[in-house]
């Protein structure tokens, strides 16, 4: 018996096979952040299954997991189940992205998982599987250590430096990031953009960082420190040690070698754990009901 993970994020969706902790297919679909397209993404799920099932039999088939964004905020679990179960007789559960990238990061043991994208949050499990949630309330509230927040601070700083009657050198590189030619119609361009096109500016500020721009690297270290004093605050309400599995997830948290080595230095004594692609696999490691 082989069983299925789907990752379902707000820019790609990924569905692997797994069986004895071998991958056996990987395949790709559209968009799945269930907040912002319910619709979309439930057909987006039915496309990545058909595509599986095309390549391996369904009466093999243990049990399927999927991960949506969006979910824990918007609800719809129900509704993605019955879908797939009007064509599929399959074990099936339906958990947050965040939740799935737990699983993948922690292997089901306990530790803190840190996703830090587009959005941030920040989950901690128990040795008795009880989890304590911080952060994840989204753009307007919170999003600490995100690709919002690291864009967020930039503009920040940008216009704390006007007011003061200076220029910062993060200036140029927003104005370029906007397609603009002026610090004001940059910041008219920002209120422009949806949130996703918004974090979108942090590769900018990302790459200024790594060219030695002081400004960018004061805002991807501040939303780092921002993300670990999250983890640090996960690990007391859970009762974890300082040397727990820290898993690191997103393309800020996981990708950015500045901002890991934040991380690090805030997190001297945790076994830090920075997962690349899908956290399909996670589905390894969550126990269907018999």
């Amino acid at each position: 018996m082989y069983l299925i993970g789907i990752d379902s994020g707000g820019t790609h969706m990924v569905a692997e096979a797994y069986e004895e902790r071998k991958r056996l297919v990987q395949e790709n679909s559209g968009p799945g952040n269930i907040a912002l397209d319910p619709a979309g993404t439930q057909r987006n799920i039915m496309t990545v299954l058909a595509q599986v099932f095309n390549q391996l039999p369904v009466a093999q088939c243990g049990g399927i997991l999927i991960g949506i964004a969006g979910v824990a905020m918007a609800g719809g679990q129900e509704e993605i189940i019955a879908a797939v179960h009007r064509q599929y007789a399959v074990p099936v559960a339906v958990v947050s992205d965040a939740d799935l990238a737990l699983l993948n990061g922690l292997h089901g043991g306990p530790g803190v998982i840190a996703i830090a994208g587009t959005g941030s949050i920040v989950l901690a499990q128990k040795a008795t599987g009880d989890r304590v949630r911080v952060g994840g309330w989204g753009w307007r509230f919170g999003d600490e250590g995100s690709a919002y927040d690291i864009v967020r601070r930039a503009f920040t700083m940008m216009a704390a430096a006007r007011d003061d009657g200076q220029v910062s050198p993060i200036e140029p590189v927003l104005v370029a990031a906007t397609q603009t030619s002026h610090y004001r119609a940059a910041v008219a361009r920002s209120y422009q953009l949806d949130r996703g096109a918004f974090a979108g500016l942090a590769r900018a500020v990302a790459d200024a960082a790594q060219t030695g721009n002081t400004a960018a690297q004061a805002c991807v270290t501040a939303a780092a420190e921002a993300l670990a004093a999250q983890i640090h605050q996960a690990l007391r309400r859970a009762g974890l040690p300082n040397a727990s599995v820290v898993a690191l997830a997103g393309s800020v948290a996981a990708k950015n070698d500045l901002f890991f080595s934040v991380l690090r230095r805030q997190l001297p004594d945790a076994e830090l754990r920075r997962l690349q692609g899908s956290n399909a696999g996670g589905v390894q490691y969550y126990h269907f009901p018999q």
